[in-house]
Order: C-alpha cells, then sequence, then structure tokens
C-alpha cells in the first residue's frame, strides 16, 4: 500500500505487511477487529471508527501523523506476520521530515532495520494493535499513549 504522508508529517506509525483485508480494501488496518483505529482515536479524542476512511487519513493528517509499512512486498499466507517470506523492505531515506517512527508490533520492529531510516529519527515500539496481540486494551492503550504525545 501507499505511503500516507504530506509535507507536514513528523511521525510514522508503521506495521509490517497489510492484513488480507486491508490489502482487499486497499486500505491501512482495514479489518473492523484490529484496534489500530480506536487506540488512535482514543489518543486523538475523535471517534475515527465512525468516520469513513478518507476522513481517518484527513485527521491523522491534521495531527501530523501518517502510515506505512516496513515490507514493499512478500509471499504471505492470509495476514499471518509469522508466515512472511522473501521480503522486499521498503526504503525511508527520503522521509527527511520524520521525527519518529513508531513500530505497531516486534515483526514491525524487526524489519525496521532493513528500511534505511534517516539518522536522527527515533524508533520505538507499542504492542501490536492486530487481533492476533492478545491484550488488555485499557494496557495496551497506555503504551501508545506513551509513544504518541500530541
Amino acid at each position: 500500500m501507499e505511503l500516507i504522508i504530506d509535507g507536514n508529517t513528523t511521525l510514522l506509525i508503521v506495521g509490517t505487511f497489510p492484513s488480507q483485508i486491508s490489502r482487499d480494501i486497499d486500505q491501512y488496518y482495514g479489518n473492523p477487529r484490529n484496534q489500530f483505529w480506536k487506540l488512535l482515536g482514543s489518543i486523538l479524542d475523535i471517534d475515527l471508527q465512525e468516520l469513513g476512511y478518507n476522513d481517518r487519513i484527513r485527521a491523522l493528517k491534521e495531527h501530523k501523523i501518517g502510515l506505512w509499512d516496513t515490507v514493499k512486498s512478500c509471499q504471505i499466507t492470509g495476514s499471518s506476520d509469522q508466515s512472511i517470506r522473501n521480503e522486499e523492505y521498503n526504503d525511508f531515506s527520503h522521509l527527511t521530515n520524520i521525527k519518529k517512527i513508531i513500530c505497531n508490533g516486534s515483526k514491525a520492529m524487526k524489519f525496521i532495520k532493513h528500511c534505511n531510516v534517516p539518522d536522527g529519527v527515533s524508533i520505538s515500539l507499542v504492542p501490536s494493535s492486530s487481533p492476533a496481540r492478545a491484550m488488555i486494551f485499557s494496557e495496551k492503550l497506555k503504551e501508545w499513549e506513551e509513544e504518541i504525545v500530541i
């Protein structure tokens, strides 16, 4: 999927590779069971889940937040990050306005080292918003809030 960013973006949230549902509808975090939009909505104090996709993206951009993935292409079975093989990574070297990258899940954190991140960009990890990452929502939200300071 395409990089979602504009000239004001300073925070980039990256996953590994879009889920099957996200790929099918060409929308980041398209699986309704994924907690991404609920987490970000809670942090931004906007009900992102009630908005259409384009309005969600507009809201993120208004808060200087962008979206992308560490993996450009790969062989994958369904949506399982554990099944990713023969991956080709995205190149982040041109993202010179980005100050911080937040990796949505440990696999994204593992892959970010292959993405040519510009010097000086801080990189941190939050628990995956995926339904595969079992964790109490309030605990997950607390960790996300610590990293996404608006």
